[in-house]
């Protein structure tokens, strides 16, 4: 159905000019009508009276006046306009190609948007084999995840301490581990506790050579108050381990 048509003023005027106002009026309103049935328009007084609407009697007059000026013809039982029919012939042949070329952008969009899924949901995959992965023994764990707070030092952490020099290195360690528990800090695995532990040898021992009486914790924090909190939390942790014993 041709719902919207292109109309040549000069030629239509050069057509209809034999033809009265009314005459006109009705062959626009016809030409119409076969635009709307799409070339397939009934030769039917009944039908067409209703369609316009006009009286039965006037369009039967005017549809023989049309026929005798040869603007329009009977064809097989259907109304027929030459320009009329080679336009809608037209309005077809463009729309079946722009029906063709709208399916091929769905499919194309289809298509880009199932590979731009599948290619989401891999990344997605990989990103879950890798933190579940290789990447499992770096990901972030307490103090306690690690170490045993109220253990004895392990000998890796020992060492380290002792080649550095450091004194009094089992209660250094525990006050050490017992305010890291207190804090619930968080650091990047094994290794990342192992570097932590050696920034607290280090500056440990440079208090110590400096003169300066051991202050457990962060820097900042009164050595009492620091040692306070971390024997509190070791107290806690105790108990803690009692009760659910």
């Amino acid at each position: 159905m041709a719902d919207i048509y292109m109309r040549n003023v000069r030629d239509w005027r050069d057509a209809t000019i034999q033809l009265s106002f009314e005459e006109k009026g009705y062959f626009d309103e016809l030409i119409n009508l076969i635009y709307l049935y799409d070339g397939y328009l009934p030769d039917d007084d009944d039908f067409i009276s209703k369609a316009m609407p006009v009286n039965k009697r006037l369009h039967r007059r005017l549809k023989k006046k049309l026929i005798e000026y040869g603007v329009i013809s009977i064809i097989d039982g259907l109304f027929f306009n030459k320009r009329a029919a080679l336009e809608i012939e037209k309005i077809n042949s463009l729309s079946s190609i722009n029906k063709l070329n709208s399916d091929k952008r769905w499919a194309k969009s289809l298509k880009s948007k199932e590979s731009g899924n599948a290619i989401a949901l891999q990344k997605v995959k990989v990103k879950g084999e890798s933190e579940h992965g290789t990447k499992n023994s770096r990901q972030k764990c307490t103090i306690d995840e690690v170490l045993d707070p109220d253990g004895d030092i392990p000998e890796e952490y020992r060492r380290i301490a002792e080649d550095h020099g450091l004194e009094q290195i089992q209660r250094r360690f525990e006050d050490w581990a017992g305010w890291w528990h207190g804090e619930n800090g968080r650091k990047a695995g094994r290794e990342g506790w192992l570097r932590t532990w050696k920034t607290r040898v280090r500056k440990d021992v440079e208090r110590q050579m400096a003169g300066v009486s051991h202050k457990p914790g962060r820097s900042g924090n009164s050595g009492c108050s620091t040692t306070d909190g971390a024997r509190l939390a070791l107290d806690r942790r105790r108990n803690r381990r009692r009760k659910i014993r």
